[in-house]
């Protein structure tokens, strides 16, 4: 479905990526981690083409990703940025449905498979109650479901996040948690998500990508990222273990000091 093949991204003498690779398939559920600054966001951007590798390539479908337009790009791939970021001064209704822009030309009128793209969304993220309402007067959580309800209503096949949970409370982070799996798993949506939350990560996700400095540092199975000598080393952390009280999974917490886990 996506294929990276030895993507490298500088910026001002600065390598922010190199030599990634990567096959993400139909379905999976790819989690991104790593310290800030490792290149995450970096690779979220090239994703959607916004920045273009210096060396590689990226292929969606087998056709490479920038020899796409704009339009044809947003009907494969949708984007939630961090709930910080949006500041948006419209009605819940109207940004919604503004999600619907790839499929329109400037005179073209909004039409049944529209509507039902837009019912469809706000049914799932249980956003018909903020409709009429502005954005700015909602909660970050609530902002943050009428973004991912927006990304729904693009009715693309593949959805990057980047920290959806970020700045949110616990109730909330783990309605947008429970949220994202209901799309992959329910409705067969592929995710991308950046994330720092390891044990979110390990324990819903499918795979894990780790990235230390622009490179891969580690990728495989999520469940397998805790067993991994690599993971010290991708935070600089030291780490101990113990088992979830409620479903006994595995979990990790860091704890005082430097080196490699425990």
């Amino acid at each position: 479905m996506l294929s990276i093949e030895n993507l490298s991204v500088e910026f001002a003498d600065k390598t922010l990526l190199s030599g990634i690779n990567l096959d993400f398939q139909q379905g999976d559920y790819l989690c991104i981690l790593g310290a800030n600054g490792a290149g995450k966001t970096t690779l979220l951007k090239t994703l959607m083409g916004i920045i273009k590798p210096n060396t590689g390539q990226i292929f969606l479908h087998q056709q490479n990703l920038f020899t796409l337009s704009q339009k044809q790009l947003a009907k494969q791939i949708s984007y939630v940025a961090q709930a910080h970021n949006h500041v948006l001064h419209f009605k819940v209704d109207e940004f919604i449905k503004m999600a619907r822009y790839p499929y329109h030309s400037g005179f073209s009128d909004w039409s049944k498979t529209d509507q039902t793209a837009f019912e469809h969304a706000i049914a799932v993220t249980n956003t018909e109650a903020f409709l009429s309402r502005q954005i700015t007067s909602l909660s970050g959580g609530e902002r943050q479901r009428v973004m991912i309800s927006a990304a729904l209503c693009q009715q693309t096949p593949i959805l990057l996040l980047d920290e959806p949970s970020s700045y949110l409370d616990p109730h909330h982070q783990v309605e947008v948690h429970q949220l994202i799996q209901v799309l992959n798993q329910q409705h067969n949506i592929s995710i991308i998500e950046v994330t720092h939350d390891l044990n979110h990560a390990c324990q819903r996700s499918k795979h894990i990508l780790a990235l230390k400095q622009g490179r891969c540092l580690w990728y495989g199975a999520a469940t397998a990222l805790l067993e991994s000598t690599e993971l010290g080393q991708i935070y600089d952390q030291r780490f101990v273990f113990t088992k979830h009280p409620q479903t006994g999974a595995k979990i990790a917490l860091a704890c005082e000091g430097n080196g490699s886990t425990l």
